[in-house]
């Protein structure tokens, strides 16, 4: 099961990332998971990543990497980016889909675990949420097409690289749980096949407890056809007594919370509000808060094989928290240029450095 980490912006130096993932590991050896929000320029013109890539597998290290950008390939905020103002306008405002074809054409890797292909959009634009649906659509017709395209240079060879939603913890449970049902809803062409959830409710070890325990309940009873997973977890240190988190709720995570297959925890660095160290870089100071989580993580406890029931593809609501969902059918794909072309498919993945040193281990 994943456990691990949100990853800082190192920078663009590869190198410092690298380094950065190498300190995380030596001080947690069961972390298995980091979770990507921005990336060297050069990653997406480039395989200057693949380093990364390579070093993270060689270290047993899975990545989640980022489906939407900031400068470009953004899904937007507010209904006044969106032109039309409706979902299709949405999805077409900030070129998201080249993005994601882009991220797929440079992260076809066996240990990327995940494209996270959006990040609590759900928060401020619900009325629009049917552009998530298309965006997995299209992520996942593009996949198949690089797969079967004579033109493709990974005919036969693609990966499905699973993609995930980051949902928000907007109005807690009733606003998480027809969240994930409308995410899950339908066929496995337009579904996610991670559900994340950005839990900020553990503030307090006893009320923490009651909260996950409830999430781990529905989840349970729900048998969605995919993974639940805490893609980040951990209250904002503002809301805490004293400023810092005991991460109480990292002791023995998987055989109080079943049904939850895995977490992220937020974060290294780049929220003063959550930071376990000062910097974003490999010689960051670790700060208190990131002592309590990373010993939590020696306290992480076994990881219990059950058998999965049978699972169940949920109806997709026509409304949550009152708004009204429009059909995703009416969001249209888009032409993206080159990253939608056969020729803007990933290479052959090759276990190896350009030079011809071979260090991948396969995960």
């Amino acid at each position: 099961r994943a456990k691990g980490i949100g990853m800082p912006n190192s920078g663009e130096d590869v190198k410092e990332w690298i380094a950065v993932l190498q300190r995380i590991k030596s001080i947690a050896s069961n972390l298995n998971v980091v979770r990507l929000y921005e990336l060297p320029t050069c990653a997406l013109v480039s395989d200057c990543f693949k380093a990364f890539m390579l070093e993270a597998d060689k270290l047993g290290v899975y990545v989640l990497a980022p489906g939407t950008g900031t400068t470009w390939g953004w899904l937007p905020g507010s209904a006044s980016a969106c032109t039309p103002a409706t979902a299709d306008g949405c999805y077409k405002a900030g070129a998201v889909l080249g993005w994601g074809q882009t991220i797929i054409q440079r992260f076809n890797y066996p240990n990327t675990l995940a494209i996270v292909m959006g990040n609590e959009f759900d928060m401020q634009m619900l009325p629009f949420i049917p552009a998530l649906k298309a965006y997995v659509r299209d992520l996942k017709a593009h996949m198949k097409m690089c797969n079967t395209n004579e033109a493709s240079l990974t005919k036969g060879q693609m990966r499905s690289i699973p993609l995930m939603y980051a949902c928000s913890d907007d109005r807690g449970n009733k606003g998480v749980f027809p969240k994930a049902d409308y995410m899950f809803c339908d066929t496995e062409a337009t579904s996610v096949d991670i559900f994340g959830l950005n839990v900020e409710r553990w503030c307090d070890d006893s009320a923490g407890k009651v909260v996950y325990d409830g999430i781990n309940s529905f989840i349970a009873g729900r048998q969605y056809p995919g993974s639940f997973f805490f893609s980040e977890m951990g209250c904002s240190k503002t809301n805490v007594a004293g400023h810092v988190r005991t991460w109480t709720q990292v002791h023995d995570f998987f055989n109080d919370f079943p049904a939850v297959d895995g977490f992220t925890a937020y974060t290294y660095s780049g929220n003063q509000d959550f930071d376990m160290f000062d910097s974003p870089l490999a010689n960051a100071t670790e700060n208190e808060d990131g002592l309590h989580f990373f010993s939590g993580m020696k306290a992480l406890g076994d990881e219990p094989q059950t058998n999965p029931a049978p699972s169940k593809r949920p109806t997709c609501p026509s409304t949550i928290l009152g708004d009204a969902i429009t059909s995703y059918h009416d969001v249209q794909t888009y032409n993206t240029g080159p990253a939608g072309e056969p020729s803007g498919c990933p290479k052959p993945y090759q276990n190896s450095y350009d030079d011809g040193r071979s260090d991948m281990v396969v995960v």
